[in-house]
C-alpha cells in the first residue's frame, strides 16, 4: 500500500510539473543562449567535430551532441526543443521530489514538489528554454536522488554526464557529493563507494576526450572549455553579488545593474516592469534593493544555517548529501552573478531550506510556509498568464514553432524573408555579434566555425572568420546593433573582424520598428576595387575613422553658439567635377538617448551648396548613411576652400565620434553615389 501511494504521489508530481509548462513552453525565444545550443547542434548534424570545426565558449560538449540527436529524432526546430526542455524539467521536478522523500515527510515533500512548480517561472528563461546548464542539474538531481540510495556506480554515472553538460556545475557538485560519501559518518566501505562513484563518472566522461584526441580536437578542447575560461574568469567584468551595503537604502551599484539583477521574467513582461520601474515603492523606497539583495544572499545563509544546525544536532548521511549537493552548486556560482545564474542554485538550497523547516517544532513551522506558498502560486500562475499572453506572435519560419512578442515578432520574420530573398540556397549567412538564433531559423551557417563574438575568445577567430568569408565569397552577413553593455563591444572584441566588415560591407538594408527596440542591418559586400575618384584626405577638423560599416571623416558637433567648422583646400578636376559622400550619425549610436537633429553644410569659398537634417534617434527613417553629390562643375579648374560643419541645437555626449562624412570622393565625371547608402528602414 505505501509502495502504491509513493508511486501515485510521484506520478502525480510529473504530470503536474509537464502541466504547468504546457500553456507557455512555447512562447519566447532566446536569440543568444538557446539559439547558440541550436545552432552548434546543428553544426553536428552537418558532420563537423566541435572545438575543432567549431569554436565553443567555454562548455563541454554534452548538451551539445544530446540536443543534435534529439533535433534528428523530433525534427529541426525550436518547438521540437521545448518539448526537451518540457520534459527535462518534469524528470528533474520529479527526482527531487524523491531527494525529498527521502529526508521529509510526504506532506513536506508535496509541498517542496509544489515550491519547484513556482520556481520554473520565476527561473525563466531557464527551463523555458534547452540549455546545457538544465540538463547538467538534471543530470545532478538524479546522481543526489542515487547517493541518498547508495547506489555509488549510477550516481557517478550521472555526475559524469553533468560534466560532459556542465563540467563547473558537474565537477563542482561532483567532488562534494564525493566528499559526502568518503565522509558518510554512518555507513561502512566508504571508500570502496567513494572509488565506485568517481570511477563511474570517469568512465562516462573518458570515452568522449578519447574521442575528440582521436580526431585531433583534444589540444583546442582544453583551449576552448579549460584555458580560455579560467582566463576569462580572472579578467573579466561579469558582475559579481550585489554589494552587502547599504543594506536598508537604496543602492546605487545595484541599480546601475539592475537588468541583471532582477527577476527575467518581471523584466521580460514590458508592462508588468514598466509599472514597478515607475511605482513609489521602486523609486521612492529601498523595499526592492532589500528584496533582491535577500533573495541575492539568502543560498549562502540556508546553507551555513543548516550546516550549523546539523553539526549541533549530530550530523546525519542523509544531511551530509544535501549539504554536499546545495554546497557544490554554490561553489559553482561563477561571475556572471546574475539573476537567471542565480536561480540555478536555488533548486538545492531550497531542499536544504524545506528539510530545515520540516524538522522544526511548531504549528507555525507548517501554516506560516503554506500560506507563503499558496501566496507564490497564485503570483506565479499570474505571471505565467501574462507570459502567454505577452508572446502572441507565431513566426513564419518552419524552424520555429514559437511565439515572440509583438515587438520582436514581425522584425524577426522580415528579417528571415531578407535573407530568403538575397543569400542564395546554401550560402552562409553569418549574424554577429550575438544573435546566432537568426542562423538557426535561416537554416545558414556562420563563417570560420564561430557563433558568437565576445569577450575571452581566442584572437586567431578572426583570421578563421576572414578567411572563411573569403574563399566562400559570403555576400550577406546579418549585425545587430543592440549590445549588452558588460560584454563590450563588438568593435572591442574583435578589432579585426570589424576593420575588415568596414572595408568590405557596407549597410544595405536597416531593420527596425521603434526607436528603441531591436535593431538589425544587412551587411552586403562591397564591389572589388576602390570606388571611383580620389578619397578627400582628412585635415584639422576631419578625423579619419573606421565606423558601422564604412570609412568616414569623423568631425565633432558643434552647436549654434559654439560652431565648428573643417576647412579643406581643393583643387577642383577640370572635367566634370563631383563631390561624391555620405552623411548620417555612427550606427552604433542610433539607440542613445536623443541628442538631435543634426543638420550637415557644406560650402565652397563661403556659397552653402549643401544642407541636410538627420535625427535617427527619434526618425527610423535617417538610420541610414544617406548618399549626396555637389556639382563643382562652376569650380572645375579652381582652388577652392571646401567648409564641413555638423551642428545641433544643444551640446550632444561625446560629440567628437558621433557624426561623419563617408566616404567623401572627388571625381573627374559625373559621379554615383558612394556604396555606403542604405534604404530607410522598414516600419
Amino acid at each position: 500500500m505505501r509502495d502504491g501511494r509513493e508511486a501515485l504521489s510521484t506520478l502525480g508530481v510529473a504530470l503536474a510539473a509537464v502541466a504547468i509548462q504546457l500553456p507557455i513552453y512555447d512562447r519566447h525565444l532566446a536569440l543568444l543562449d538557446e539559439g547558440y545550443l541550436l545552432a552548434l547542434a546543428e553544426e553536428i548534424a552537418r558532420g563537423k567535430l566541435l572545438y575543432r570545426d567549431v569554436y565553443v565558449d567555454n562548455p563541454f560538449p554534452g548538451a551539445f551532441y544530446l540536443v543534435s540527436a534529439w533535433l534528428r529524432v523530433a525534427g529541426t526546430s525550436i518547438w521540437a526543443s521545448r518539448l526537451l526542455a518540457v520534459g527535462a524539467f518534469a524528470v528533474f521536478t520529479t527526482l527531487l521530489f524523491r531527494a525529498a522523500r527521502a529526508v521529509m515527510p510526504r506532506a513536506w515533500a508535496l509541498g517542496f514538489a509544489g515550491l519547484l512548480l513556482c520556481y520554473r517561472i520565476w527561473a525563466f528563461p531557464h527551463w523555458q528554454i534547452v540549455s546545457y546548464s538544465s540538463l547538467s542539474a538534471t543530470f545532478l538531481a538524479g546522481a543526489v536522488v542515487l547517493v541518498l540510495g547508495a547506489h555509488a556506480l549510477g550516481a557517478g554515472a550521472c555526475v559524469g554526464a553533468a560534466v560532459l553538460c556542465k563540467q563547473d556545475y558537474g565537477l563542482g557538485v561532483g567532488a562534494a557529493l564525493g566528499l559526502a560519501i568518503l565522509l558518510a559518518p554512518e555507513r561502512t566501505g566508504k571508500v570502496r563507494r567513494a572509488l565506485a562513484f568517481a570511477g563511474s563518472a570517469a568512465l562516462v566522461v573518458a570515452p568522449a576526450l578519447l574521442s575528440f584526441a582521436a580526431h585531433g580536437a583534444l589540444r583546442p578542447f582544453f583551449d576552448q572549455t579549460v584555458v580560455r575560461p579560467l582566463r576569462a574568469a580572472a579578467t573579466s567584468r561579469y558582475l559579481g553579488l550585489p554589494p552587502l551595503l547599504p543594506l536598508l537604502h537604496q543602492d546605487a551599484a545595484l541599480r546601475a545593474g539592475i537588468g541583471s539583477y532582477f527577476p527575467a521574467v518581471l523584466l521580460t513582461l514590458a508592462e508588468r516592469w514598466s509599472a514597478i520601474h515607475s511605482g513609489w515603492l521602486y523609486r521612492e523606497t529601498a523595499v526592492w534593493d532589500v528584496v533582491l539583495k535577500l533573495l541575492f544572499y539568502a543560498p549562502f545563509l540556508v546553507w551555513a544555517a543548516a550546516a550549523l544546525r546539523w553539526a549541533r544536532g549530530g550530523l546525519r548521511d542523509r544531511h551530509l548529501v544535501l549539504l554536499a549537493y546545495a554546497g557544490g552548486f554554490l561553489l559553482a556560482f561563477n561571475r556572471p552573478r546574475d539573476w537567471v545564474h542565480l536561480m540555478m542554485v536555488y533548486p538545492p538550497v531550497l531542499l536544504v531550506g524545506t528539510t530545515l523547516l520540516a524538522a522544526a517544532p511548531g504549528r507555525a513551522a507548517r501554516v506560516l510556509p503554506s500560506a507563503a506558498l499558496g501566496l507564490l502560486a497564485l503570483l506565479s500562475a499570474e505571471l505565467g498568464r501574462e507570459l502567454r499572453h505577452a508572446f502572441d506572435w507565431p513566426l513564419a519560419s518552419p524552424r520555429a514553432g514559437v511565439l515572440a512578442d509583438a515587438h520582436n515578432g514581425p522584425l524577426l520574420d522580415e528579417l528571415l524573408a531578407y535573407i530568403d530573398a538575397h543569400a542564395p540556397p546554401g550560402a552562409p549567412v553569418p549574424v554577429y555579434p550575438l544573435q546566432p538564433m537568426l542562423e538557426f531559423l535561416a537554416g545558414r551557417e556562420g563563417a570560420g566555425g564561430v557563433h558568437v563574438i565576445w569577450p575571452g575568445q581566442d584572437p586567431a577567430r578572426h583570421e578563421r572568420i576572414i578567411a572563411d568569408l573569403e574563399a566562400r565569397d559570403v555576400r550577406l552577413v546579418i549585425y545587430s546593433f543592440s549590445h549588452y553593455a558588460s560584454l563590450g563591444s563588438f568593435r572591442e572584441n574583435a578589432p579585426r573582424l570589424f576593420e575588415y566588415l568596414a572595408r568590405h560591407y557596407a549597410i544595405e538594408r536597416v531593420f527596425a520598428h521603434e526607436p528603441f527596440g531591436p535593431l538589425w542591418c544587412a551587411l552586403g559586400r562591397r564591389p572589388q576595387g576602390p570606388p571611383p575618384g580620389t578619397a578627400l584626405p582628412g585635415s584639422d577638423g576631419l578625423v579619419p575613422a573606421l565606423w558601422s560599416f564604412t570609412p568616414v571623416l569623423a568631425e565633432r558637433v558643434g552647436t549654434p553658439d559654439a560652431p565648428v567648422v573643417a576647412r579643406l583646400p581643393l583643387d577642383v578636376p577640370p572635367e566634370q567635377p563631383r563631390l561624391d559622400f555620405a552623411y548620417g550619425i555612427d550606427p552604433e549610436r542610433w539607440l542613445e538617448a536623443p541628442s538631435g537633429p543634426f543638420t550637415f553644410t557644406v560650402t565652397v569659398d563661403g556659397a552653402l551648396v549643401f544642407r541636410a537634417s538627420v535625427d535617427p534617434q527619434r526618425r527610423l527613417e535617417d538610420r541610414a548613411w544617406r548618399p549626396a553629390s555637389i556639382d563643382l562643375a562652376a569650380h572645375a579648374g579652381q582652388r577652392v576652400t571646401l567648409a564641413f560643419a555638423i551642428a545641433a541645437a544643444s551640446a550632444p555626449p561625446r560629440p567628437d565620434d558621433l557624426a561623419g562624412w563617408a566616404e567623401p570622393r572627388l571625381s573627374a565625371s559625373a559621379g554615383t553615389p558612394p556604396p555606403t547608402a542604405a534604404p530607410a528602414p522598414s516600419r
